[in-house]
């Protein structure tokens, strides 16, 4: 007889050997048990956590009739199969003419599903149900699909539906709807050692809980990888396992220098690091298997950070705990999350682009660039002392919109506004002023009777009396000022974005807009407009619409967008160090620009 590898001898053959799934055995034995079986069933999930297998012990337990478990004192009915009568020997040799399994990969066109369709009608040869099991069922055209819906909703009597797939989202709905839904899921670690415990036991392999820890981070809740990985590794070095041996043959790097890489990166030694990564690469060492365990590293150092009280969750040995507590005190969660999306990433550029060892290289080195960020409370905190200087220095906020230093107005518009001073305030005639009479007698007394205001006393900005102090010819000066006191945000951004005034005659303000905006400007804007710059000259204008020349506009902007492509990004970087605008905030936080986009 030729030999049977790890996976298929130990494939179980009961639903109690079933492991990890306790959640679809309790429900399918309770099914069996009450004769409630349904005609189509969906098993969904991972790879090797044990679909195809649970629906060969389905097809035997329906069909075998030694179902009975014989106590001390009686007998009783049982939903598992004897695994002794004809039925239950013949489903699991894969001779049974009454279940056949598919695999919808090869058998994916409508012409099969059709032959199906026609077979379903033939009463089982043997058995009491005929079982058909469609492995990887996602793999089926839309007309096989089509062709099915019918058949899988209302079978024959005699038949039974067992689809499985690790495509659950491929699967149409029309059919999931038609079908009883099991997921399958990953088995916790804990377990799969159980079982390799068990197997190698009874093979008689040595392997400590270290080695067996090692097999089962490798296989990813998978139980099948799992058993295979260790039939690799006995039929490589023998049944006595040790953990370097282990290693050596998976590609993983040695314990000691994955600790040291792993230092390195905590303590920010990129020197050290890149050594380190350098004498892995020349011991041959699976520098994409490196990378996973140093994602799983971090992993479980960010679950320590977090709080002590997960250690249950860490994948890494038990032994390790002290060690791994230390060093989650030196690191924070951020920059433990910021190293994890960094390898990830990495581990997908290999994938993609391959230089495995290039790519590690600079993920190294971002990694040492991470800064741990300033804390949220250390920002309130300066922004409350900053308030606190501002209060003693007397300095408060203005209760109307004023020209600030942060407008940060551009330097042509500032050199016209020193040079262009504003117009001298003209007094009103003596008729004109209130409580004056024209004889000298009465202008006599009420000047010594009236208090004399120095000409350099401050005007509060709210007193009703005050007399607007900009020209109107200087509007292109305080356009801006203009634009914050229109209430409409529509007539703001939408009409104004890029607006050009330009003043006419005494009284009259023409303004070049956007041509797309000109038809949906009313009186309504218009007079918005007209009362802002009332508010600036003191003065009722008139304000008339016309389109903007778009084309020298369009034609400089694309030069400055060509002149922007042309920027390097250390020019960008330091166009933005200097910029004004941020200049005050990186002062402020001690800061530093460290990428721009």
């Amino acid at each position: 007889m030729s030999y049977e590898v790890l996976a298929q001898r130990w494939r179980p053959q009961n639903f109690s050997d079933v492991v990890g799934q306790e959640h679809v055995t309790k429900t399918l034995k309770n099914q069996i048990l009450s004769e409630r079986v349904g005609h189509a069933y969906l098993f969904w999930g991972p790879r090797g956590t044990g679909k195809t297998t649970v629906a060969r012990i389905l097809a035997k337990a329906v069909n075998c009739p030694n179902r009975i478990q014989e106590t001390e004192f009686d007998t009783s009915k049982t939903a598992e199969p004897c695994n002794q009568c004809v039925f239950c020997d013949d489903i699991s040799q894969g001779r049974s003419l009454d279940v056949l399994e598919m695999d919808a990969a090869s058998n994916r066109g409508i012409d099969t599903i059709r032959d199906l369709r026609e077979n379903v009608k033939l009463s089982p040869a043997t058995c009491t149900y005929k079982i058909y099991i469609i492995d990887e069922v996602h793999m089926l055209t839309k007309e096989g699909f089509n062709a099915l819906l019918k058949t899988l909703e209302e079978p024959p009597p005699h038949v039974i539906f067992i689809m499985a797939t690790t495509e659950h989202a491929e699967i149409p709905k029309t059919i999931r709807s038609r079908c009883q839904d099991f997921d399958f899921r990953h088995l916790e670690n804990e377990k799969i050692i159980e079982r390799l415990q068990l197997i190698a036991e009874a093979e008689e392999v040595s392997a400590d809980p270290d080695v067996l820890s090692l097999i089962t981070r490798q296989s990813e809740g998978c139980l099948r990888d799992a058993e295979n990985l260790l039939e690799r590794l006995v039929s490589s070095a023998g049944k006595d396992l040790t953990g370097d041996t282990v290693k050596q043959i998976i590609g993983l790097g040695s314990t000691s220098l994955l600790r040291a890489l792993t230092t390195a990166i905590i303590e920010r030694s990129l020197a050290k690091s890149l050594k380190t990564l350098n004498t892995l690469a020349k011991q041959g060492t699976d520098l994409s298997q490196c990378l996973v365990q140093l994602v799983a590293y971090f992993r479980d150092l960010r679950l320590l950070a977090i709080d002590n009280g997960l250690s249950e969750l860490i994948q890494s040995p038990k032994s390790d705990l002290p060690e791994l507590k230390e060093k989650a005190e030196q690191v924070s969660v951020n920059r433990l999350s910021r190293i994890i999306k960094i390898l990830m990433q990495t581990d997908r550029d290999i994938k993609t682009y391959g230089y495995a060892q290039l790519q590690l290289e600079a993920a190294l080195i971002q990694m040492n660039a991470i800064d741990e960020g300033i804390p949220l409370q250390e920002i309130v905190d300066k922004l409350s002392e900053l308030e606190q200087k501002f209060d003693t220095a007397g300095i408060s906020a203005p209760q109307q919109r004023q020209p600030l230093p942060s407008d940060f107005q551009p330097p042509d518009r500032q050199n016209a506004s020193a040079q262009t001073p504003p117009p001298k305030k003209q007094k009103p005639p003596v008729s004109a002023r209130p409580g004056l009479e024209k004889n000298g007698a009465n202008t006599t007394a009420d000047a010594h009777t009236t208090p004399r205001v120095p000409p350099d006393a401050p005007v509060s900005p709210t007193s009703p009396t005050e007399t607007p102090t900009r020209a109107l010819a200087d509007l292109p000066l305080f356009w801006e000022d203009v634009k914050s006191k229109i209430p409409s945000v529509k007539v703001k951004i939408g009409l104004l974005e890029k607006a050009v005034p330009t003043v006419n005659g005494t009284n009259t303000v023409t303004i070049a807009c956007s041509r797309s905006y000109l038809s949906m400007v009313g009186e309504g804007e218009k007079k918005m407009i007209a009362d802002a710059i009332k508010q600036e000259v003191g003065t009722p204008v008139n304000v008339e619409l016309v389109a903007l020349e778009t084309a020298p506009e369009s034609t400089s902007s694309q030069d400055e967008s060509e002149k922007e492509e042309r920027k390097t990004p250390l020019m960008r970087k330091i166009e933005a160090q200097d910029d004004p605008r941020l200049k005050t905030a990186l002062d402020l936080f001690e800061a530093t620009v460290l990428e721009t986009q």
